[in-house]
Order: structure tokens, then C-alpha cells, then sequence
């Protein structure tokens, strides 16, 4: 990159605009839940894990709970059902309220 077209790039930047730049990646821990439920699950007669992976199978998707915050999560979907209810360190992409995972483990 030129001095000329590093400049541009902060005038652009300093003026709320964006430069097209890497997403770096994140680590996120909470607990797997989904997108309905978050971490009060309606189903009473259900663990955690299987209110989680019901709700998923009508059609809502996977997210993280960390503190008040709710992330949907895309890809994995093998790893997320088998540790869904579980505390779990998701590392992969931030973008608006969704993580794209890189890779999910139960959380230490």
C-alpha cells in the first residue's frame, strides 16, 4: 500500500466509513443454548441439553449465552448438538450477533 492510499484508507476510517480489513477471531464462553430459550428453557420436563436440541430441530439455531448477551452460532452443528446445555469456549468470526465457529469445546 502507497503512503497516498494508506491515508485515504484512515480519512475513510475517521469518517465512519469502512476499509474491507480481516474479521480476527474471537473466543467466546457461555453456555449452548438456542435462540428462543436463551437460558430460561420453556420445555420443564426437559434437561437443558434435550430443551436445546428440540428447539433447534423446529427451527431455531444454536447460540451462546455470555452474561446477558445472546450470539447465534453457524457451523459445527455435529459438536454444538452434543454439547448443548454445556458451559463451552467457541472460538471463530464476530459479525453484528453472530459467530461463525472456528471451533467449539466444553469450557474448563
Amino acid at each position: 500500500m502507497t503512503k497516498r492510499t494508506g491515508l485515504f484508507a484512515a480519512l475513510i476510517l475517521a469518517l465512519g466509513g469502512t476499509v474491507a480489513v480481516a474479521q480476527q477471531q474471537q473466543t467466546f464462553t457461555g453456555t449452548l443454548t438456542d435462540s428462543m430459550c436463551g437460558t430460561s428453557h420453556m420445555a420443564k420436563d426437559k434437561t437443558p441439553a434435550e430443551c436445546t436440541r428440540m428447539c433447534v430441530k423446529d427451527g431455531m439455531k444454536y447460540s451462546l449465552a455470555v452474561d446477558k448477551k445472546l450470539y447465534t452460532l453457524e457451523g459445527h452443528e455435529m459438536e454444538l448438538a452434543k454439547l448443548a446445555g454445556q458451559k463451552v469456549t467457541v472460538k471463530g468470526t464476530l459479525k453484528g450477533d453472530t459467530v461463525t465457529i472456528e471451533s467449539v469445546l466444553p469450557a474448563h
